[in-house]
């Protein structure tokens, strides 16, 4: 009789009941209507996009060189767009953004303001290149997603982030099949 009962109540509690938007699985177990690797993207894409935006702010408002800043106003621009539209894909499959996780942003300590030496602009660039590296396969991987909103979302926005690591100073290798 007792495993009878928690078969009944686990089997009931994934469910759609009567009058429920949503199962009971997806508001108390959180499920999601997206794979791992989908989920991966929406969280790491989310955080790295607000992350990057908040320091390229931070160097817009810093003593970085011309180049650096506008470097800067490259990423936020293009993460303008793109946060958003994170934001709603992830609402739509059951995926918590902002997650309630995610740290305050903090400028990194190698970008500090510092009354000596002063912005290093020339670090800042490398590090917009190596984020935007990560970001744009972060974006391919997605592209071949299979589930199809995830897909249709990194397709659309490929070519923006292609633009802006290549912007940054990277460069794709075209010949690399992965």
């Amino acid at each position: 009789m007792v495993a009878a009962s928690v078969v009944a109540f686990t089997f009931g509690s994934c469910t759609l009941h009567d009058g429920e938007a949503v199962s009971r699985n997806k508001l108390y177990a959180n499920a999601t209507d997206v794979d791992s690797e989908g989920f991966t993207f929406l969280k790491t894409g989310h955080e790295k996009a607000v992350l990057e935006t908040e320091l390229a702010k931070y160097v817009q408002s810093s003593a970085a060189s011309a180049q650096a800043k506008a470097l800067a106003g490259r990423v936020i621009e293009t993460y303008r767009e793109i946060i958003p539209g994170l934001q709603e894909l992830a609402t739509g499959l059951y995926v918590v953004l902002p997650d309630p996780g995610m740290p305050a942003f903090q400028v990194p300590h190698h970008f500090a303001a510092d009354s000596i030496a002063g912005f290093d602009s020339e670090a800042y660039i490398a590090h917009v290149q190596h984020e935007q590296a990560l970001m744009l396969e972060q974006f391919k991987r997605a592209s071949r997603n299979t589930v199809k909103p995830v897909q249709h979302f990194a397709h659309e926005q490929l070519p923006a982030v292609k633009t802006l690591y290549a912007d940054a100073g990277g460069q794709e290798d075209h010949g690399a099949h992965h």
